[in-house]
C-alpha cells in the first residue's frame, strides 16, 4: 500500500524538526514554540489536500478537534479536518522531541561512562 497523504505530511514535519535539533535550533527548555510553528507550517491548505488526508484516515473527518476548528474558526468539515491535521502533526513531533531528547541523554550518560572508564584505567 502507499504511503498516505497524511503521512508524509508527518514525516516531512518530523524531518524538519530533527534538522532544527541538530543544528541547535530548537530551545531544549521551551520546544512548543518550535513545534507549533513547524506544526503549523506543514498543515496543508488546498481543500483538496486536507480531503484527501480525510480520506486517507477517517479519524480527522469524525474526531472533535480539541483546539477547535482551524483557520477563521469557524467548525466547517475542512476547518475541523485541519485542525486534526494540526493535532496529529504536533503529536508526531512531541512524539519525536521526546526520542531526541532521550537520545541526547543517551549519549551524554555513555559519554561520561566513557570518561569515568577511563579516568578508573589511570588510577
Amino acid at each position: 500500500m502507499s504511503e498516505t497523504i497524511i503521512r508524509q505530511i508527518i514525516e516531512h514535519a518530523e524531518k524538519k524538526l530533527r534538522e532544527r535539533w541538530e543544528n541547535g535550533l530548537v530551545d531544549k527548555d521551551e520546544p512548543q514554540d518550535t513545534i507549533h510553528e513547524i506544526a503549523a507550517t506543514h498543515v496543508p491548505i488546498s481543500n483538496i489536500t486536507i480531503l484527501e488526508c480525510a480520506v486517507d484516515d477517517i479519524d480527522l473527518a469524525t474526531s472533535e478537534p480539541k483546539l477547535g476548528p482551524a483557520f477563521e474558526g469557524s467548525p466547517t468539515p475542512i476547518n475541523i479536518i485541519a485542525a486534526n491535521i494540526y493535532e496529529a502533526i504536533e503529536q508526531a513531533l512531541w512524539e519525536l522531541y521526546r526520542e531526541l531528547q532521550e537520545e541526547e541523554e543517551d549519549e551524554v550518560e555513555e559519554m561520561y561512562q566513557l570518561k569515568e572508564d577511563k579516568n578508573g584505567d589511570n588510577v
